[in-house]
C-alpha cells in the first residue's frame, strides 16, 4: 500500500540537436546539444529554471506521466523516450519526500510544429570534466551552472557515483538529474543507434559525426567513424554542396 506522505513524479529530459551556420562557409554548419528546460512560476524555487515534470497519477505507469508531460511540452507523441533512473534523495524536495522517476526524450526540433510553451526555453549544453568533477554549463539568455563530484565505486565495472555539489539558477536536483542524463545518453550511443533520434529524415557522413562528436564529447576518426556506420545507412539520390569542391550525399537510417 502505498505510503500518502510519499509523493511520486517524473521529470523528463528533453534533448535535441540543431545546427547554426558556421562563421566558415567552407565548413558545416555547427551543431549544438540542447535540453528543454522550464520556468517555474511558483514556489519552491520560484523563476527558477527545471525539468518538464509533474506527479504520476493514480491511474498511470511513469512511462505514461513522462509521455503526457511531453505531449504537453513539445505536442510530441512518437518519440523515443527512455527511462534513465530513480532519484529519492530524502531532501531533494522541500515539500517533502518526492521520489522522481526521470527519462530522456530525443526529438528534432524541426519536428515540433507547435509554438512551446511561454515560460519553456531551449539551452544549450557545454561540458568540462576531470577525474573529479564534472562542470555543466547551459546558457541561453539565462545562464545554469552546475557543479557534480564523481566517485569511482567499482573500477571492474567503471561505477561512477555521481553527487551534486552546486548549483545556480536551477531547481530541486535537476542538476544532477541532468548530469546523469547525458552519461546515459552517452553510454547508449556507443553501443546502440540511438542518436538518430536525434537526426533528420536525411543528412551526410558528416552532419551525423558532428552529433555523435557533441553527445561523445570527443573528436572521432574519420575514416574509423565512417566504416562504423556503414552498415546503418541507405544512400539517398540527393546530394548536398557543404562549401567543399565536391556534393556530399545523403543518407537516410538503414531501419531494417
Amino acid at each position: 500500500m502505498r505510503n500518502s506522505n510519499i509523493k511520486y513524479a517524473t521529470d523528463i529530459l528533453i534533448f535535441s540537436v540543431d545546427s547554426r551556420e558556421n562563421v566558415n562557409v567552407r565548413e558545416l554548419p555547427k551543431k549544438y546539444f540542447s535540453i528543454l528546460l522550464v520556468k517555474r512560476e511558483k514556489e519552491p524555487f520560484k523563476d527558477k529554471w527545471c525539468l518538464p515534470g509533474g506527479y504520476i497519477e493514480e491511474s498511470e505507469t511513469s512511462e505514461e506521466a513522462a509521455k503526457r508531460v511531453l505531449k504537453k511540452e513539445t505536442n510530441l507523441s512518437k518519440v523515443y523516450i527512455d527511462q534513465i533512473g530513480v532519484f529519492d534523495d530524502v531532501k531533494r524536495d522541500p515539500r517533502g519526500k518526492t521520489i522522481s522517476v526521470a527519462y530522456i526524450a530525443l526529438v528534432d526540433k524541426n519536428k515540433i510544429k507547435e509554438k512551446l510553451n511561454d515560460n519553456t526555453r531551449w539551452f544549450d549544453i557545454e561540458m568540462i570534466e576531470d577525474e573529479k568533477n564534472n562542470i555543466i554549463k547551459l546558457s541561453n539568455e539565462d545562464i545554469i551552472n552546475i557543479k557534480i563530484s564523481k566517485n569511482i565505486i567499482n573500477k571492474e565495472s567503471n561505477q561512477i557515483k555521481y553527487k551534486l555539489l552546486a548549483s545556480s539558477n536551477i531547481a530541486f536536483d535537476h542538476g544532477l538529474i541532468i548530469n546523469n542524463g547525458i552519461f546515459n545518453l552517452r553510454k547508449k550511443a556507443e553501443h546502440s543507434d540511438i542518436i538518430f533520434n536525434l537526426m533528420p529524415e536525411e543528412f551526410t557522413v558528416g552532419e551525423l559525426k558532428q552529433v555523435y562528436e557533441i553527445i561523445l564529447g570527443k573528436k572521432l576518426i574519420n575514416s574509423v567513424f565512417r566504416r562504423w556506420v556503414a552498415n546503418r545507412l541507405t544512400p539517398v539520390q540527393e546530394k548536398i554542396k557543404t562549401g567543399g569542391n565536391r556534393p556530399s550525399q545523403k543518407f537516410t537510417y538503414k531501419k531494417d
